[in-house]
């Protein structure tokens, strides 16, 4: 009974663990977009280079962040 409340408990830490990196990548990838968008806007480009730049960035530091967090632990 002890071994399956413990297993159950590690599941359950994983998924936290997991949807809390999901998370923390959505509000990276949502603030670089965000971002990029508002200095477009500023500078009233007509092409959205700072909108499809920083998206990009912040895709690749979410990645690069996410891949280092898991293989910490």
């Amino acid at each position: 009974m002890k071994k399956r409340k413990q297993k159950n408990k590690n599941k359950f830490d994983a998924f936290i663990r997991y949807s809390s990196l999901a998370f923390e990548m959505m509000a990276m990838i949502a603030l670089g977009t965000f971002l990029g968008y508002k200095i477009d806007q500023w500078m009233d480009n007509e092409f959205k280079g700072f909108t499809l730049g920083l998206m990009i960035l912040s895709v690749v530091g979410a990645v690069f962040y996410s891949t280092r967090n898991i293989l910490k632990k």
